[in-house]
């Protein structure tokens, strides 16, 4: 094959690649939906395919099959060498009766995570408070009651299954 032949190929092998990774819905690899730097090193939501997942250091803490995740908030709780990051993550698109699902990530500096998955009963999100080692999620329902779950950072700690439970909110101090 004659030099000039053998590089108009290679431009044109380059150039169908350049537009192929530019087609949307076409990747070389997973599509990087957010990253944060957390305690533990950096969380990552990815999508790969129709799935997602949610990886840490690179190793996947958690995935879907078919849903979507969208990071909805982070958050840093405790001091930076004994408190954790939190991820709360919309899954899905819900529908009428159900809007949105939330999954709840958390890691520490211990290098542990937790995953809390589908937590929400149907109810929209009104409140997330941070006390201490703990977080607080308001929940309010179609009728307008309201539900408070809390996590505890002791479970990932201590590496046992985590899951939020019914709560109140603290009351606050009030000075002397």
């Amino acid at each position: 094959m004659k030099p000039h032949a053998s590089r108009l190929m290679l431009s044109v092998a380059v150039l169908a690649a350049m537009v192929l990774s530019a087609a949307p819905g076409f990747s070389l690899g997973p599509d990087r939906q957010s990253v944060y730097l957390t305690v533990a090193g950096p969380l990552e939501v990815v999508r790969l395919g129709a799935d997602h997942a949610v990886k840490l250091r690179g190793k996947v803490v958690h995935q879907t099959s078919g849903d979507s995740l969208t990071a909805q908030s982070y958050m840093s709780v405790g001091e930076l060498d004994d408190g954790f990051d939190a991820v709360l993550l919309r899954r899905g698109l819900g529908n009428v009766d159900c809007p949105v699902v939330y999954d709840l990530v958390t890691v520490g500096a211990d290098g542990k995570s937790a995953l809390v998955q589908s937590f929400n009963n149907c109810s929209r999100l009104a409140d997330i408070r941070a006390l201490g080692d703990k977080l607080y999620f308001v929940l309010e329902n179609k009728t307008g009651a309201t539900e408070v779950l809390e996590y505890s950072d002791a479970d990932r700690r201590r590496s046992a299954p985590v899951k939020l439970k019914k709560s109140a909110l603290p009351t606050p101090e009030t000075p002397n």
